[in-house]
């Protein structure tokens, strides 16, 4: 799956800011500079991440927004539509962020947590096909995939769940 351009990125950082804000307004809720310090930074992320894991990216501005605070704010987006929530296994549960809603699968590692999307045509026909079998329209999906990374497979270890590990 491909990703936006940065300039791109840019201007899609900007409109889900602008929806945001619209959001926050639609519900009677205040634009905060934290807000949309922390909506900027979600946008512009490139990766699925865990509340603890955004705090880390927003280290430099701890005294001004806590993990409860991230995690509220983290929770009106899903409510607004603009993040995904996903369960996968873990003790965390991770988020994201799909520029222009493009739809995509994961694969994650049991012992890393290596997160990585894919897209399929056949898995996404089957998916089609099975629904209609079934009388149903389907309106979405989730599919996540669990096994152990080639780094795992090949070293016996993995290097990130060393980085993993020393962050907790």
């Amino acid at each position: 799956m491909g990703r936006v351009s940065s300039s791109e990125s840019n201007v899609d950082v900007h409109r889900q800011l602008a929806a945001f804000s619209n959001y926050l307004k639609r519900k009677g809720l205040k634009i905060t500079n934290q807000r949309l310090l922390v909506a900027e930074k979600i946008f512009s992320l490139q990766s699925h991440f865990t509340v603890d894991t955004l705090a880390e990216e927003l280290k430099e501005r701890r005294n001004e927004i806590s993990r409860a605070t991230i995690y509220r704010i983290v929770t009106v987006m899903v409510e607004a539509g603009l993040l995904t929530e996903h369960n996968f296994g873990q003790n965390a549960r991770y988020f994201e962020y799909i520029p222009r809603q493009e739809h995509h699968d994961h694969i994650i590692c049991n012992d890393c947590g290596r997160i990585d999307e894919f897209v399929h045509d056949g898995i996404e026909q089957i998916q089609l096909q099975i629904a209609e079998q079934h009388g149903y329209d389907l309106s979405e999906h989730s599919l996540n995939l669990y096994g152990s990374c080639q780094e795992l497979r090949k070293k016996g270890t993995c290097s990130r769940r060393v980085v993993r590990e020393n962050r907790v």
